[in-house]
């Protein structure tokens, strides 16, 4: 890890999620005031905040037609024989700072890409539970 996990965080503003363990990944990050992007097969959506007709307030992804402007960090939560393909397709692509894998994922093989083509790189922290502390 070449900073501080609380740093690199403090730094984002957009994070591109490709893939996650639970609702409270998005959900935190959005809170903490990150713009959040997710990424399915093929497509890119944004998650935001809407408020329903009852006045509750829920978190929803809508399909974006393209993805503007840079990522900051793209946090995986994928196995690791598809960690090359997200960095050469979105991590690099998008000029993203840093490359995070969510626990429990971990890779050393990983972090040896992340340092070849000079990525941040942080495993074995949850994203969620540092956006909460900040």
């Amino acid at each position: 890890m070449t900073e501080n996990y609380t740093q690199i965080l403090k730094n984002a503003r957009t994070i591109l999620l490709v893939d996650w363990p639970g609702a409270d990944v998005p959900l935190s990050l959005l809170k903490a005031g990150f713009t959040i992007v997710s990424y399915a097969p093929d497509s890119y959506s944004m998650a935001s905040f809407e408020t329903n007709y009852e006045g509750k307030e829920k978190f929803v992804f809508k399909n974006l037609d393209e993805l503007q402007g840079e990522i900051d960090i793209v946090n995986i939560f994928r196995p690791e024989e598809e960690h090359s393909e997200i960095i050469s397709r979105h991590v690099l692509p998008l000029k993203a700072k840093a490359g995070w894998l969510q626990p429990t994922v971990t890779s050393a093989n990983t972090a040896a890409l992340a340092s070849l083509h000079g990525l941040m790189f942080i495993e074995g922290i949850d994203i969620a539970s540092v956006a909460k502390s900040l």
